[in-house]
């Protein structure tokens, strides 16, 4: 009854939503693609992850290249809603998998996806649960998992509200892996069954790296990574004092965005030898006090040779940028106080002693004098580092493990 009830809203509702979407240039761009008109391409034993938007499609790529790399299993589909995260996961995966918009949540169009194709399993990135969607897997018995599983605060008043209808779509999902006990809680009390949610671990700041850049030739480098335009009248004033303090001190200045790579040669090249990145990479041997990196790619190797490196967007209101890079590498991290987007991470570095936490200029610069003076603190903070990135990998390592028992528990030949 629910069904037939949810597809006579859902048709209803539709044209009016047709109207809307040729008002609005992000939904008109995708909405022929989004109906199907035309059936999907065969696609036989595939992985299905739906990554709603980028957020979610940096977690979807992540598990893809972990299973690539660490199961063997090397056949993924990829859907997602909006244009730009289309184009970003083609332009990173393209070749490897395929990218498409998700079908409307209406059987036709989800019927033209799926009907030339067969899917080891549908994965859900966080909570797009469209209900359609969840029952024709379900009648086609591919397993339904949601990963990285997390219901807003804003939004579980409004499911719990819905709770007498979601029970009838839950009950067609087989696995839930929740971020955190109390996400897990969020999903049993809007009508998930409790032997089917775990509590994982969150996977929001994961990050796959096939292999690392080796650390033997660490040198002498004080390393400012992803700076911000409103970050340059804090850190550029910092950076003639820091040479002069420390003079055997190569200073790497990385911008997140590479327009900013004029400005701050300029405002530094007067009392300063200033290089960029990009001649040195080609062999310059000239000497130099400051590295400007106009290149992309390389921010990992650099801070894999660095004494310290400070993370920016984060001492101007920006939301941070990911802090656990330097930590694969045993280098402490510094940051500002703007972190909102990494806040999690950012309270566990803390708590742990991998970074420190810096409000304006002069603390940045005693922070940094602190840890270059003291290599004992450097090695602690270091070590620390080490054990948070264990703690993301594992998180990663029980996900893809319980994405794998339901696999096997799927497949032809497994025990019922």
């Amino acid at each position: 009854m629910w069904k037939l009830i949810y597809n006579i809203g859902a048709h209803c509702a539709f044209p009016f939503f047709a109207l809307f979407a040729l008002t609005k240039r992000k939904i008109r761009r995708t909405f022929l693609q989004r109906l199907y008109i035309r059936a999907a391409p065969r696609m036989q034993g595939v992985l299905w992850i739906h990554a709603a938007s980028v957020g979610e499609a940096v977690i979807a790529e992540n598990l893809v290249n972990y299973m690539s790399g660490r199961t063997g299993f090397s056949r993924f589909v990829i859907t997602t809603n909006t244009d730009y995260t289309h184009d970003l996961l083609t332009k990173r995966l393209g070749g490897r998998v395929g990218v498409f918009y998700l079908p409307f949540d209406l059987t036709c169009a989800i019927d033209r996806f799926m009907t030339r194709s067969t899917f080891e399993a549908l994965i859900l990135v966080e909570t797009e649960i469209w209900p359609n969607l969840v029952w024709a897997a379900h009648a086609r018995g591919i397993p339904v998992i949601v990963m990285n599983g997390r219901i807003s605060d804003r939004t579980v008043k409004n499911y719990r509200s819905l709770a007498f209808f979601l029970k009838h779509v839950l009950s067609s999902i087989d696995l839930v892996l929740a971020q955190s006990r109390e996400q897990a809680d969020r999903f049993i009390s809007i009508g998930m069954s409790p032997s089917r949610v775990v509590d994982v671990g969150n996977l929001k700041y994961y990050r796959f790296l096939d292999h690392l850049p080796g650390t033997t030739s660490r040198g002498e480098i004080i390393t400012f990574g992803s700076i911000k335009e409103k970050e340059l009248p804090i850190i550029l004033p910092l950076i003639e004092p820091l040479k002069k303090n420390f003079p055997d001190h190569s200073i790497y200045l990385v911008p997140r965005d590479l327009s900013l790579v004029n400005t701050m040669e300029e405002k530094l090249s007067g009392n300063l030898r200033v290089s960029r990145f990009s001649a040195l990479k080609g062999g310059s041997p000239e000497a130099t006090d400051v590295v400007i990196v106009d290149t992309m790619g390389d921010l990992m190797t650099i801070y894999s040779r660095s004494l310290l490196a400070f993370v920016g967007g984060s001492l101007a209101p920006y939301g941070g940028q990911n802090m656990l890079e330097p930590l694969f590498f045993a280098t402490p991290v510094l940051f500002g106080p703007h972190v909102e987007n990494f806040k999690e991470i950012a309270d566990r570095i803390l708590a742990a002693g991998a970074g420190m936490l810096v409000h304006d200029g002069r603390e940045l610069f005693e922070a940094i004098r602190v840890l270059i003076e003291s290599p004992d603190l450097r090695q602690s903070m270091g070590n620390a580092g080490i054990e948070i990135i264990r703690e993301q990998e594992a998180v990663m390592t029980r996900t893809v493990t319980s994405i794998t028992e339901v696999l096997w528990r799927n497949s032809p030949g497994s025990q019922s």
